[in-house]
Formats: structure tokens, C-alpha cells, sequence
């Protein structure tokens, strides 16, 4: 079947906008979910959402104005484009099952008119109207600018795996290298905290903000400033690996980082339960509040204190790379978590020093920061604010 359209630009992208049933965008299109497919970037379909959609559907009183946003590869666009001599343009779909377009923006959409189709024949010729972003080789990440642009002011959606896929795609790319990783581990090491909620131990559940567009995101810390606090803990970790790391192509690159972002994330976790043993008013006993994607999500955090904001998460986090540093070399060991704990167990600071307002008001830069460090480790002596 020859599909019609028009070609177009856009500032620096190249669009194409056309009319496709159903049942072609169904063949030839599949959504890639982050974690399970290559290159994904998108959570799964919300069950509720599609199942809504379905029923809409049945209602047999539905329109859908807005466009099916999908991409597709430039050099797998020109094996199916020709043009005429009025501007417009065709693409060849054929009715074999075949990858060619990614879904962008519409799959509980698609999905909703599937489960309908299945009691509904006629909906497989349902004409939707497609806008199609074509991506150039190695330029994937403008597909990406255009999700988050999308699911970041138009909807009250979380984007924290689109700031993953950012990363995962410049090393695609070939924008970042070795000697970049530091931030994309970082990122890596945020999102599994933020997510480990079957870890009733983990208290950075639902505690990082790494999504950066939204103003309404639980969390108590930003994930530059978490990122930040453990770079050096990264470094370590890619000190020891430096020789096996130089010689990993792209998709070795990308396996590696999420593997030492599981390593050092387990690390930090276990750092951070010696920290709330020792400090336990600063922490609240897990509960739920209501997040931004109307899912309630459990913390542990308390924002009136300290310890989980940028002050007590940086300067307990270089209290922990200075131990991995300078006793270890930068070897994992297990000695690390001892020192640690003996270090925090003696510090002479109490809960309370850590609330707002209290003892360590006021300190707000990295020499500050390192003054508390210095303080977590009895080098610094500290005036008591009742």
C-alpha cells in the first residue's frame, strides 16, 4: 500500500505527516520499553490508561485529533520514500510484520484500539493521522528531546528515564567516552536507589528528584547534587577497572556502567542504613505520599532535617570516598563498611544537629560541606545550636 504525505522541516528536523490505518501502524511499529528492549526509553503501558481507551473505543462516540507521533531510522526511511513532482510524498507499507517505526508518543493510544479490535474487526482500518520524526544515524537523541519535550510540559508525566536514555544514547554516539562515565553512572546510581522500593532498608526510595523538568516531584535532593556526592566513589571504582574499560566499544560501555551502578549502589545503600541507625530521629518511619504520576510511593525521608539534603548527603558520602581513597586504594572492600561505621559511631554529632535551623544551618558550600566531613570524623570541633 502507498501511503501519502508531506515532507517538512522543523528547525533541525526533518518530519513527515501523513494519514495510516491502524492495522499498518500495529505491523510496522513497536514501543521500546527501558530495561527491556535495546535502546528503550519509555516505562510500560499503565494497564488502567489503555483499558480506559479501549472502553472509549467501544463507546463507539470516539475521535482522536492528535497525532501518533512515531520515528524511524533515516537509511530504513529510504528504502520505502519516493517522491512526486507535487510535493508530496509516498511510503511503501507492505502488510508483513516488520520493525520499521518506533511509537514517540501514543502507545496507550495504540494499545487501547488493539484490545478493541479484538471484539471489532473494523478498527483495524481506523485512520489515524501520524506525525514521523525521521533520525539520522547516530542522532537518535532528537527522537529523545522530542519524548521528554512532549511528556515534560504538555503532560504531568515523570521523564527519569528519559534522563537514563540520554546518557546511554551519547555514548552511542560517540559523545562521551570513558573519561566521561563518571555522570552516566551517577545517573544510573540515582535511578536504582530512587527505584529499589523491595528494599525496605534502602531509605533513598522516592528520595532523589530525577526529574528535572517537574517543580511537584517527591524527593528531597536534586540528582545533580546526589550525582556529585558520590563522583568520587565513582572514580574509585573506575580507577580499578581503567585497563578493561579502555579497550569496551559503545555497547560494552553501556553494559558496564549499569553493572557499576548496581555495584556501587549497593555499597551506598549499606552506607547509608549505618547512617540511619546511628541518626534515627532524622529519618521518618516509611510511608506513602502521592507523587506527581498520582501513584503513591513510599519514603523515609524527613525534609526537616539535614542529612538527606545536598549539606548531610555530600559530606557523608566524601566521608565514604575518603575512606574508600586513602585506607583502601580504592579496592571494594568490606573493611570499608567496618571504618565507616566506626567513624560515624563516634562522630559527636547527635540527631538533633541535623535538623533545619539547628547546629548545621547555615552551611551551603563545598568548603562547608568539608567542614561537616572533617566534623563526622571528630577533626573539627562544632558549636551545639539548642
Amino acid at each position: 500500500m502507498k501511503i501519502p504525505g508531506i515532507e517538512y522541516h522543523q528547525s533541525n528536523y526533518r518530519l513527515i505527516s501523513t494519514v495510516i490505518p491502524f492495522n499498518l501502524i500495529y505491523r510496522k511499529s513497536k514501543t521500546l520499553i527501558y530495561g527491556i528492549d535495546e535502546e528503550g526509553y519509555q516505562r510500560k503501558q499503565d494497564e488502567k490508561h489503555y483499558q480506559n481507551i479501549k472502553k472509549y473505543v467501544e463507546s463507539y462516540n470516539f475521535v482522536f485529533p492528535n497525532s501518533i507521533i512515531l520515528a524511524i531510522d533515516e537509511e530504513k526511511l529510504e528504502r520505502i520514500i519516493t517522491h512526486n513532482d507535487n510535493g508530496l510524498i509516498f511510503l511503501t507499507l507492505d502488510d508483513e510484520k516488520e520493525f520499521l517505526f518506533r511509537v514517540v508518543d501514543g502507545q496507550h493510544r495504540l494499545l487501547g484500539i488493539e484490545k478493541a479490535s479484538l471484539s471489532d474487526i473494523e478498527l483495524l482500518n481506523l485512520k489515524l493521522q501520524v506525525s514521523i520524526i525521521v533520525t539520522p544515524k547516530n542522532k537518535r537523541s532528537i527522537e529523545l528531546d522530542i519524548f521528554s519535550n512532549i511528556n515534560s510540559k504538555a503532560k504531568r508525566l515523570k521523564t527519569d528515564l528519559i534522563e537514563l536514555a540520554k546518557y546511554d544514547f551519547r555514548i552511542l554516539e560517540e559523545k562521551i567516552g570513558t573519561k566521561e562515565l563518571n555522570p552516566h553512572i551517577a545517573i544510573n546510581i540515582a535511578y536504582n536507589l530512587n527505584e529499589k522500593i523491595d528494599d525496605k532498608d534502602n531509605i533513598w526510595q522516592n528520595a532523589i528528584k530525577i526529574d528535572i523538568h517537574s517543580e511537584n516531584k517527591i524527593g528531597i535532593i536534586g540528582v545533580t547534587a546526589f550525582s556529585e556526592s558520590i563522583y568520587g566513589i565513582i572514580n574509585s571504582y573506575l580507577e580499578l577497572k581503567k585497563t578493561e574499560v579502555d579497550r569496551f566499544d559503545s555497547s560494552k560501555l553501556i553494559h558496564f556502567s549499569k553493572q557499576a551502578s548496581l555495584e556501587i549502589s549497593d555499597l551506598i545503600s549499606k552506607a547509608w542504613l549505618i547512617v540511619k541507625n546511628r541518626w534515627p530521629k532524622a529519618f521518618l518511619s516509611p510511608h506513602k505520599i502521592l507523587d506527581i504520576d498520582n501513584q503513591y510511593k513510599t519514603i523515609i525521608y524527613d525534609p526537616n532535617f539535614y542529612i538527606q539534603k545536598t549539606l548531610g548527603c555530600k559530606s557523608i558520602n566524601y566521608l565514604l570516598t575518603e575512606i574508600l581513597q586513602k585506607n583502601y586504594k580504592n579496592h571494594f572492600d568490606t573493611k570499608v563498611l567496618h571504618d565507616f561505621e566506626k567513624t560515624i559511631i563516634n562522630c559527636k554529632l547527635n540527631d538533633y544537629d541535623w535538623k533545619i535551623g539547628k547546629t548545621l544551618s547555615g552551611i551551603s558550600s563545598e568548603s562547608g560541606f568539608r567542614k561537616v566531613t572533617r566534623i563526622l570524623k571528630n577533626e573539627e570541633e562544632f558549636i551545639r545550636k539548642e
